[in-house]
C-alpha cells in the first residue's frame, strides 16, 4: 500500500520474481506516474478502507506492506489487513513513540521497518568495510556479495579475469557482476576490468573480506569518522560508532540539535557549523578522516558536503539521499557509497518474500540486478549435475554454493545435491 519511493521499488522488486504483486494507492495521478513502470496490477483506493482490501482478497495475501509517509496510516492498513486475513503484516513506522524496547506495542504488525535505521545500519557496514561500496550478506553471514569500486593503478585495473585467477588462484573471490556505466555485465575469463568499474565478489566471508585489497590501495582500520547531521539519524550512528572504539566528530549548523547531541553522546566532539565549509572542515582534520559521512535532511547539502570532504582528503564519504534517482548518480560524481532510506526499506522487506525454492532475496545495488539464495529440492533440475552441464541463463551466475554449511566456490565439476544452497 503506497505507490510513493518505497511502494514502487518493492513492487517493481517482487513482480520480477513472477509474484503476483496488487499496489493499492488511494492518488489516482499518483498510481498513473508508475503504472507504466511496473508490472503489477494497481488498485486506487484507500488501504485503510475494510472494503477496499477485501476486495482484493486479504485471505490468499503471503505479504501486506503498508509503506505510505505516514505511519498512522500504515499501522491502521496493517491492523485492517490482519483483521481480514493477511499472513504477514509489515508497517513503514518512523516515529520513536510508537516503538518500546525497540519493538512496536500495538497488536496487527507483524513487523515495524524504521527506515532511519535501516540507513543507519547500512551505512555502518559500509564504513567498516572500508573498501567496500556495498555490500550483501547471506547464510547467516557466511556469504558475503561485496561491490568494489577498482582504483586506477590497482592490482586488477586493466587485467582480465583469467590473468587475476592464473596469479591470484584462491586468493580472490569469485566475480559475479561488473557495473560500468549504466551498463550491467556478467564476466568471463575474457572480460577486462577497468578503473571505476564497480566488481562484485561473492563468496565465503573471509576470502571476499581479503579480495577487496587487490581492488584499492590497501587501507587501515576504521578509527576517526566525521558526521554532518545531528538529527536522530546522526546521534545514532556516533553513538554506535563511538561504541566501537572509532573517534567521532558531529557536525550542525542547527545550534539547538547540537546542544542536545552534545548531551547525549558524551566523548563526541560536537561542533556548530556550516557542513559545507571547506575551511571548517580542513581545520577540523577532514584530510585525517577514515569516513565522512552525510546524513542531513538535504539532498543538495549531503552531496556537496561529501564532495567537498572528499575535495580535502576525507578517505571515505558516504551520502544520505532521499530521493532514490540520485542514489546511481553520484559515484558518477565523486562520491564513494550513496544511502537510501527509501530504497533500503524496500529492499528490507522484499527479504520477506518467500517464493518456491527462494530463501532471501536482495536487489544487487540500483542496476536492476537481484541476488537470490536457492534451496536445492527434491525434483530439482540441477540435481546430480555438474554445473558446466546445467541450461543456466545467459544472464545469470553462481556465485556461492553452500553444502552442509561450508562455503563453497562453485566450479565446473561442482555438483548440486539436496538442501545445498546456491547464491
Amino acid at each position: 500500500m503506497g505507490a510513493g519511493s518505497v511502494g514502487a521499488d518493492l513492487a517493481r522488486t517482487i513482480s520480477r520474481r513472477e509474484d503476483d504483486v496488487i499496489l493499492v494507492e488511494r492518488d489516482a495521478d499518483t498510481a498513473g506516474a508508475v503504472s507504466e513502470g511496473l508490472d503489477c496490477s494497481l488498485v486506487v483506493g484507500s488501504g485503510v478502507n475494510p472494503a477496499t482490501l477485501a476486495k482484493i482478497g486479504m485471505g490468499d495475501c503471503d505479504l501486506f506492506a503498508a509503506v505510505t509517509d505516514k505511519d498512522e496510516i500504515n499501522i491502521i492498513a496493517c491492523q485492517t489487513a490482519h483483521a481480514l486475513g493477511a499472513r504477514v503484516k509489515v508497517a513503514r513506522v518512523r516515529n520513536e513513540e510508537y516503538f518500546q524496547d525497540h519493538r512496536l506495542v500495538l497488536d496487527g504488525v507483524d513487523l515495524a521497518i524504521n527506515p532511519d535505521h535501516e540507513a543507519a545500519h547500512a551505512i555502518r557496514k559500509l564504513l567498516f568495510q572500508t573498501e567496500a561500496a556495498e555490500v550483501h550478506e547471506f547464510a547467516g553471514g557466511k556469504v558475503r556479495v561485496v561491490g568494489a569500486r577498482v582504483a586506477p593503478g590497482s592490482d586488477v585495473d586493466g587485467k582480465t579475469l583469467a590473468q587475476l585467477h592464473h596469479k591470484l588462484r584462491e586468493r580472490i573471490a569469485l566475480v559475479i557482476t561488473i557495473v560500468r556505466g549504466d551498463e550491467t555485465l556478467i564476466p568471463n575469463g575474457e572480460t577486462v576490468i577497468q578503473a571505476d568499474d564497480l566488481v562484485f565478489l561473492a563468496g565465503p566471508r573471509t576470502i571476499v573480506n581479503k579480495s577487496l585489497i587487490h581492488f584499492r590501495v590497501p587501507g587501515r582500520k576504521l578509527s576517526k569518522v566525521m558526521i554532518l547531521g545531528a538529527n536522530a539519524m546522526g546521534r545514532e550512528l556516533a553513538r554506535d560508532l563511538q561504541g566501537t572504539g572509532v573517534r567521532v566528530k558531529l557536525i550542525d549548523r542547527n545550534e539547538e540539535k547540537c546542544r542536545l547531541a552534545s548531551d547525549q553522546l558524551r566523548g563526541v566532539l560536537v561542533l556548530h557549523g556550516e557542513g559545507t565549509d571547506g575551511s571548517l572542515l580542513e581545520n577540523e582534520g577532514v584530510a585525517d578522516m577514515d569516513g565522512f559521512v552525510s546524513v542531513s535532511q538535504d539532498d543538495e547539502t549531503n552531496t556537496m558536503a561529501c564532495l567537498l570532504a572528499s575535495h580535502h582528503g576525507a578517505r571515505k564519504t558516504v551520502c544520505l539521499v532521499n530521493r532514490p534517482d540520485y542514489v546511481p548518480l553520484l559515484p558518477l560524481l565523486g562520491v564513494d557509497s550513496a544511502i537510501s532510506p527509501r530504497l533500503s526499506t524496500s529492499a528490507f522487506i522484499a527479504r520477506f518474500v518467500k517464493r518456491g525454492a527462494v530463501i532471501s532475496s536482495e536487489s544487487l545495488g540500483y542496476s536492476g540486478s537481484e541476488i537470490l539464495q536457492l534451496r536445492v529440492v527434491d525434483g530439482c533440475p540441477w540435481l546430480g549435475k555438474p554445473l558446466s552441464k546445467l541450461n543456466f541463463p545467459d544472464k545469470a551466475v553462481i556465485g556461492a554454493v553452500l553444502k552442509q554449511g561450508r562455503v563453497l566456490t562453485p566450479r565446473g565439476g561442482t555438483v548440486l545435491e539436496v538442501g545445498d544452497e546456491v547464491v
